[in-house]
């Protein structure tokens, strides 16, 4: 596995020359929705496709609930979520205040499993050109909703 990048052309409006540059991105897949999550974890863990979403759901609401209440949630070695805020710093003690906060924010603090995954992934450049969205002609499998591409871990 590898994280795919492609070179962007990027015009930079911070000065008056509006200068161009080449800037690495990452190519990023679909989204995993909530409902294909609990599919994959349900084939991984052989549990009932009803009781991992209900499992997920009381997890996260167990999250907001202590993020809620300003408390920091470890996930195990995937890492810990903390709530924190922005702010505009103030001259004065009496000016800080909750008016000057302009933004609430979770952090993410990566655990150990993603530092791993982090340090042992491969970085490749994304083929140029057109991507084509057209399925595989070959292929006997059809449009079942199957996987999206997952590669079960325990194969």
């Amino acid at each position: 596995m590898s994280i795919p990048y492609k070179v962007v052309k990027q015009s930079f409006g911070f000065d008056e020359t509006k200068t161009e540059k080449y800037v690495v991105k990452a190519v990023t897949g679909e989204m995993l929705t909530f409902d294909k999550v609990c599919n994959q974890v349900c084939q991984i863990c052989g549990a009932h496709r009803g009781t991992v979403s209900q499992v997920v759901g009381g997890l996260l609401d167990v999250m907001v609930n202590n993020l809620d209440m300003g408390h920091s949630v470890q996930l195990g070695e995937f890492g810990i979520l903390r709530p924190g805020l922005r702010t505009k710093a103030q001259d004065s003690e009496e000016a800080a205040n909750a008016h000057a906060i302009y933004r609430k924010k979770v952090n993410f603090v990566p655990g150990k499993m993603l530092k791993n995954f982090l340090k042992d992934v491969a970085i490749t450049r994304a083929s140029t050109g057109v991507t084509s969205t057209k399925k595989n002609e070959d292929s006997d499998s059809g449009d079942d909703g199957g996987s999206g591409g997952w590669i079960d871990p325990t194969a």
